[in-house]
């Protein structure tokens, strides 16, 4: 669905992106709690609404990066604050960081 949502901004001259951010912002995070849960291996992991965003927002940025563009492309949408874990939040990442070397 983010792929769809940047493909229209770029490709479709939407003549407010803001607008359709507001109207689309939940099926655009819709799986974000859903993938967290698979990460962390915690179901009861939960998001505010501005988290979801903020997440959803990070993740329309990396498709526009891996395009060529960016989301500040875009002045009437949101930025984004959110600022990934420095191990992606992968889970065996974490468990071989978490090792105890000394014992």
């Amino acid at each position: 669905m983010r792929d769809m949502f940047v493909s229209m901004l770029m490709f479709c001259e939407v003549t407010n992106p803001k607008q359709l951010w507001d109207a689309h912002w939940e099926s655009l995070s819709d799986d974000i709690e859903a993938m967290t849960h698979c990460e962390c291996d915690d179901p009861d992991v939960t998001f505010t609404e501005d988290a979801l965003k903020d997440c959803a927002l990070y993740e329309i940025d990396q498709v526009f990066i891996h395009n060529g563009h960016h989301l500040e492309d875009f002045p009437t949408l949101p930025k984004s604050n959110y600022v990934p874990s420095v191990h992606g939040g992968n889970r065996l990442v974490q468990e071989e960081l978490a090792y105890d070397r000394i014992h």
